[in-house]
């Protein structure tokens, strides 16, 4: 069994397969991203909520290089992005106007919806990285969470019935660090099989239990560093032969590099990069983890 405070996506099954199910805690992995940009916590918050979103996202798409989920608004946060990589290496920043966001904070203090405060508008788009290919899904930011917007993607563009749950909570309730955790389930395809063995009522009814169980975990048991995500599993969904699959592990890494950066330098026209020297350096920031590079004419 899994340490409890492990970073971990759990997918699993219930109904006989009726419905695919993932779990998602993150703990260390969220607080090394936010707590090295020193993010205000409202900024915290939006980016925790993306990165378990991310992961659930990764958790049901087959991939083999990158998943990147990025939202572009036209409001107090002008951009949020995070990415995966196959092997569970997450990373993530965010571009966000500091006064703007504090108001925007207090609207939400007093009842505003999320999306609309800090956002106001854009898109939440999901691109997805092959070796050989490369796709992209996208749906507008017009619901009150990036939750509801996740779920009006799933609806309008994949067509799958889905229930979503996302719990996070900052430092100033953990008196610790940044955790979260994140629950979806969704309704697979009716098939010969499974007319064979349920009735179109019967499945319908099993959904709206299942998803009536996830919306039942409480806060404190999603973010229980005593409890592990299996076992809270077990406590929803004991009674609808649930099949666990093999747990995958995420921590922080950045894929960010010397060489990366010279070759990103190199993309510029002579002039633009001329111009970008200073006493005969050019300094590059990573967005993802805040490492410096200082490069001169020599190393480009």
């Amino acid at each position: 069994m899994a340490d409890a405070t492990t970073d971990i996506i759990c997918p699993f099954l219930i109904d006989s397969g009726l419905s695919r199910g993932q779990a998602v805690r993150l703990q260390k992995t969220l607080d090394t991203i936010i707590s090295q940009h020193n993010y205000p916590e409202p900024i915290g918050v939006l980016i925790a909520q993306s990165a378990l979103l991310t992961a659930l996202l990764a958790s049901v798409i087959k991939f083999d290089s990158v998943f990147t989920l990025q939202i572009q608004g036209t409001g107090p946060v002008s951009m949020l992005a995070i990415d995966m990589t196959a092997d569970g290496k997450m990373r993530g920043y965010s571009r966000f106007d500091e006064k703007a966001v504090a108001e925007a904070y207090e609207k939400v203090q007093k009842g505003a919806a999320t999306v609309p405060a800090f956002f106001k508008g854009g898109t939440l788009s999901f691109h997805v990285e092959m070796k050989d290919q490369s796709y992209q899904g996208i749906t507008a930011l017009d619901h009150p969470s990036l939750a509801d917007c996740v779920l009006e993607y799933f609806k309008q563009s994949e067509q799958i019935a889905t229930a979503l749950k996302i719990e996070v909570a900052p430092p100033s309730e953990t008196q610790k660090g940044w955790t979260g955790s994140a629950l979806m389930l969704q309704r697979l395809p009716f098939d010969k099989k499974t007319a064979e063995t349920f009735s179109e009522v019967e499945i319908d009814d099993l959904w709206e239990t299942a998803t009536f169980l996830l919306h039942s975990a409480t806060k404190k048991e999603m973010l229980d560093e005593q409890l592990p995500i299996e076992k809270l599993l077990y406590r929803l969904y004991h009674s609808n032969n649930l099949h666990f699959f093999i747990q995958r592990t995420i921590q922080f890494g950045c894929r960010c590099s010397k060489e990366k950066v010279i070759n990103m330098l190199k993309s510029f026209p002579e002039q633009d990069r001329q111009e970008m020297f200073v006493d005969g350096k050019i300094k590059v920031d990573c967005q993802f983890c805040g490492k410096s590079y200082i490069l001169t004419a020599e190393d480009l």
